[in-house]
């Protein structure tokens, strides 16, 4: 019989065990990323995802570690009665907690040996956690005393009448609990709704909701402790009544009361502080650095990039071998007819293809790094800062339930947080949600929309197509970016404004010293806006060198064909037209893919791919004309 009773007491306390160090996982992981966040948000990706590594691996450690004790604690609590006051879930978390510390920045220092010794480890472990684990053995400390002391606790207490009566003790901490979370969600929706130029910052605005429900939690807690324990069932002496108006009350005005003073006194200067400290190294930063023009510096280098679409009507080739380069502060051309794979090698510049896209070769360098190599978090950091793309279609582009004016600053926001700063301490009770507005409003100026005051509150579907478009051309430009993708930005705008667009362009690119990758099928505005033109066609580049020299004397026949096709004032003259139709590119042509169409085709052009040759300096062609394998035949054409 006492073997049985031991056998129940044993795996009884053995499954209560295995709920307990699982619900402390949770809260350990949940507490631990709350203490690391200023760590993990000055963190690149890739630290990040070692920061995370390590949490995971050393809370996973401390977890089994602490479930081995407890089932140790459970085993020796049927001998010693201690033990069973110790075998709970407080004692169990704050074990947990405890054990999760050394291991994580022991695994944490060899990951990543540029974080051993930092001062911002030892300021994030040293402070905050052992905060945290201090206030986790207090709290086991209260609840031993209450097992020693013999002082009685629990969820609900029977009586005489019909309904229970409830332990006032625990209602008290639950009403306390859940009062401070509604408060909190009180306080996040009234921030959201004070206009951004008088919103604190968002770090400043947690900290405090956090700091004020803790004291608020606190205090009542500690109250309910000294008064409903200690003194009333322990002493038998009563105080006063434990009510749930007086809690509702006590809890709002210290969490208020709490809230507004770590945000003016603590935490507000702390931010404004940092930002001091960090405009202070930006300016530094800033006069060191300088523009540096360097002659000849390759900032894009594509190379033999392939992309496919995969349909149910099958593969469609859209980019086939595609090479180029675009150097430090020129205007790079991509010209071609409808459906010939331009959109395509941009967005595959930014992996930002459709689901049923897929790059399946190729190198995309920009700035000596691969990007095709990035991740898909490490690339969101080049897409709206160093690479920005100006998109065909700016319905589409736009989030219709934004205001033009949050979409635009939500550039500057993102992209140029350290200027905002720079420029918002030089304006007293600015911040940089107004300077970002300010900006907005300038920009929409420097493009000519009319009343840009008003402009920039409207929504999109409140615009027309032109100025939509025009809207799309001020968020891709806000960033300042090294290198600008124009996918046709002078759609559906009338000729003066294409002109003002095209200036501005040239302004931006002469002012930070931009590259332009600028597609359009529109000849006349390469001749205006390029240094360097790509004729592309079905998927490949037939011809791509220097502007002025592809307009005067153009190798290519495609290229002698468009170029054909345009009207010169002044001049009269039969235009021209290039026979055929545009290949299908699920089944494109063998050999050269201009071959159908191809006044001058001679036998290899239908069977053999043609290499991009070097008729002159950086100027190449893809065609057999001007292959010194068939110089004979070259000769006998030209």
């Amino acid at each position: 019989m006492m073997n049985m009773l031991f056998q129940d007491y044993y795996f009884a306390n053995y499954g209560m065990n295995v709920i307990q160090s699982l619900a402390c996982l949770f809260f350990v992981y949940f507490f631990v990323r709350l203490v690391s966040k200023p760590l993990l948000d000055r963190a690149d990706e890739i630290k990040k995802k070692k920061i995370m590594v390590s949490l995971v691996i050393s809370i996973l450690i401390a977890f089994g570690i602490g479930l081995g004790a407890m089932f140790t604690i459970a085993f020796i609590g049927w001998y010693v009665v201690f033990f069973q006051w110790i075998n709970n879930i407080y004692f169990n978390f704050a074990l947990i907690s405890t054990l999760v510390l050394p291991f994580y920045k022991i695994i944490l220092n060899r990951t990543d040996k540029s974080l051993r010794g930092s001062s911002e480890l030892k300021r994030i472990f040293q402070k905050r956690y052992l905060v945290f684990i201090v206030v986790s053995w207090m709290v086991v400390g209260i609840f031993l005393s209450f097992d020693i002391l013999g002082i009685p606790i629990g969820n609900l207490i029977p009586d005489d009448s019909i309904l229970p009566t409830y332990d006032i003790f625990l209602l008290g901490i639950q009403w306390a609990f859940f009062g401070v979370i509604f408060l909190s969600i009180l306080t996040i929706i009234f921030i959201r709704v004070i206009p951004l130029d008088r919103r604190p910052p968002k770090v400043v605005v947690n900290n405090s909701i956090l700091f004020g429900a803790f004291i608020a939690f606190g205090v009542w807690s500690i109250q309910l402790i000294v008064v409903e324990l200690y003194l009333s069932r322990f002493f038998g002496i009563t105080l006063y009544q434990q009510d749930i108006r007086v809690l509702a009350v006590v809890v709002a005005i210290t969490f208020i009361v709490a809230l507004i003073v770590s945000m003016k006194y603590k935490y507000l200067p702390q931010a404004i502080e940092a930002d001091k400290k960090l405009i202070q190294e930006d300016i530094r930063s800033m006069e060191g650095e300088g523009l540096k023009a360097v002659d000849d510096k390759v900032i894009l280098n594509v190379e033999n990039l392939e992309t496919n679409f995969f349909t149910e009507e099958g593969v469609v080739h859209a980019v086939d071998g595609v090479s180029f380069k675009i150097y430090e502060g020129e205007v790079l051309g991509l010209v071609g007819e409808t459906g010939c794979g331009k959109s395509v090698t941009a967005l595959s510049i930014l992996q930002l293809l459709q689901s049923s896209g897929k790059i399946l070769n190729g190198i995309v360098e920009f700035e000596g790094e691969d990007l095709l190599k990035k991740s898909t978090s490490e690339i969101l950091s080049y897409r709206g800062d160093k690479i920005t793309m100006i998109f065909q279609d700016p319905l589409n582009s736009l989030n219709p339930v934004y205001t033009v004016g949050k979409q635009i600053s939500e550039v500057y926001i993102l992209h140029k947080k350290k200027e905002l700063l720079i420029e918002a301490s030089s304006h007293d009770g600015g911040s940089i949600y107004s300077v970002a507005r300010e900006w907005s409003i300038q920009l929409l100026k420097d493009l000519n929309i009319p009343s840009p005051e008003n402009i920039i509150d409207r929504y999109p579907h409140e615009l027309s197509g032109g100025m939509r478009q025009r809207i799309q051309i001020a968020m891709g430009i806000a960033g300042s970016p090294r290198l600008l993708i124009a996918d046709e930005p002078t759609t559906a705008l009338d000729v003066t404004v294409q002109n003002q667009i095209l200036k501005l362009m040239k302004d931006l690119k002469k002012k930070y010293n931009t590259s332009i990758l600028f597609i359009t099928h529109d000849l006349g505005i390469i001749s205006k806006m390029c240094d360097r033109v790509a004729v592309m066609y079905s998927g490949s580049i037939a011809e791509y060198g220097e502007t002025k020299a592809l307009f005067t004397e153009p190798y290519h026949p495609y290229t002698k064909g468009l170029l054909s096709a345009i009207p010169i004032e002044g001049e009269e003259r039969d235009l021209t037209i290039i026979p055929g139709m545009v290949p299908n590119l699920i089944y494109p042509p063998s050999g050269c893919r201009f071959h159908p169409r191809c006044v001058n085709r001679f036998h290899p052009c239908d069977s053999l791919r043609p290499k991009s040759i070097e008729v002159a300096p950086n100027y190449f062609v893809a065609c057999h004309l001007y292959d010194p394998q068939f110089n004979v035949v070259k000769e006998v054409v030209k």
